[in-house]
């Protein structure tokens, strides 16, 4: 019997050339958006028909190393897998500074996922979508899934997380985002982003009146959470109460490469949306818990078997990590 999938990103596959600030290189890391994000999913869905609920469409050129479609294959996800032999797998170059800053540029262009690429069959039963894009194409995207859904008849629309790419994160650009941000469920820019919105930086007091201003100057249907890093996310919703989630990691010496580590967020934010029926506070939760998952090696979460059960990394599992997260945010 078919598995219905429920989650999807429509953030691209990358390819990853990685030079830190000391100056130290890392090659031919499987990463972009939609990887990171995808994998911030499957850390919370164990290995069968849970773990296939997940459903991802890997772009792939004429270049693409099989070892990373047996990476990919190997996560029991629903994969499909689009050739497109006239192009090159999307490949990047990510350059870190301090403070986690990270600079990206594409050495092999993008291979986008547009709306029309899932099968009418996920149109059907998708109910959290994770994007990374402008907000030009937000609204395309967005536009054109509703078309889809109506057109299929789906029974209801699915959820949408938005994560703006930081070239459209400029106060010119903020009357756009607007318009994006009506048409999404959830707003997710990162501080440097947010900061860049509003034109000015956020203060010490880790800037809950720029938040509000932020969020009456974007409007998003449901919440705003601005992803922070180490400082964890901040939470705003209609009501306009702000929360911070703490960041998994106290320890810094855990954190070797924040490379997708806020993708790696929206896709557990994604699992966390579904599972708390639309809580904004937890489902940040969920994505500080994968976000420390990504944060933990160079590259991807790696998966192991023990005791027939699956195990990220070194563990703890995602739902433990959620329950030290949970008792954390009880003791502020």
């Amino acid at each position: 019997m078919t598995v219905p999938v429920v989650y999807t990103s429509l953030g691209s596959l990358i390819i990853d050339d990685i030079v830190y600030e000391d100056g130290s290189e890392e090659k031919d890391i499987l990463g972009g958006a939609g990887i990171y994000a995808i994998y911030g999913m499957r850390v919370w869905k164990t290995t069968g028909r849970d773990s296939r609920t997940i459903g991802y469409i890997a772009k792939e050129g004429f270049d693409h190393p099989e070892t990373i479609t047996r990476q990919l294959d190997s996560l029991d996800m629903t994969i499909r897998h689009d050739g497109h032999k006239d192009q090159h797998t999307t490949r990047g170059l990510n350059t870190f500074g301090p403070n986690d800053h990270r600079d990206f540029e594409y050495i092999h262009p993008i291979i986008r996922i547009t709306a029309r690429d899932p099968p009418e069959e996920w149109v059907r039963t998708l109910r959290v979508i994770h994007i990374i894009c402008s907000p030009e194409r937000a609204i395309e995207i967005v536009t054109e899934w509703r078309d889809r859904e109506q057109q299929c008849g789906a029974r209801s629309g699915a959820v949408f997380i938005w994560e703006p790419v930081p070239w459209s994160c400029r106060a010119e650009c903020l009357d756009l985002v607007r318009q994006a941000s009506q048409l999404v469920d959830v707003l997710t820019p990162n501080h440097e982003e947010a900061q860049a919105l509003l034109g000015h930086k956020l203060d010490d007091s880790h800037g809950d009146h720029y938040m509000q201003q932020l969020f009456h100057a974007t409007q998003p249907r449901q919440a705003l959470i601005v992803r922070a890093g180490r400082r964890g996310a901040a939470v705003m919703t209609k009501d306009m109460a702000l929360r911070w989630v703490p960041a998994y990691h106290d320890n810094q010496d855990l954190v070797r490469d924040v490379t997708g580590a806020g993708n790696a967020f929206c896709g557990g934010l994604c699992i966390g949306w579904s599972e708390t029926n639309g809580d904004p506070v937890m489902a940040a939760m969920f994505g500080a818990v994968s976000s420390s998952f990504a944060v933990e090696q160079v590259g991807l979460p790696m998966i192991h078997q023990k005791d027939t059960e699956d195990q990220w990394n070194d563990g703890p599992s995602a739902r433990i990590r959620l329950r030290y997260l949970q008792d954390k945010m009880a003791e502020r």
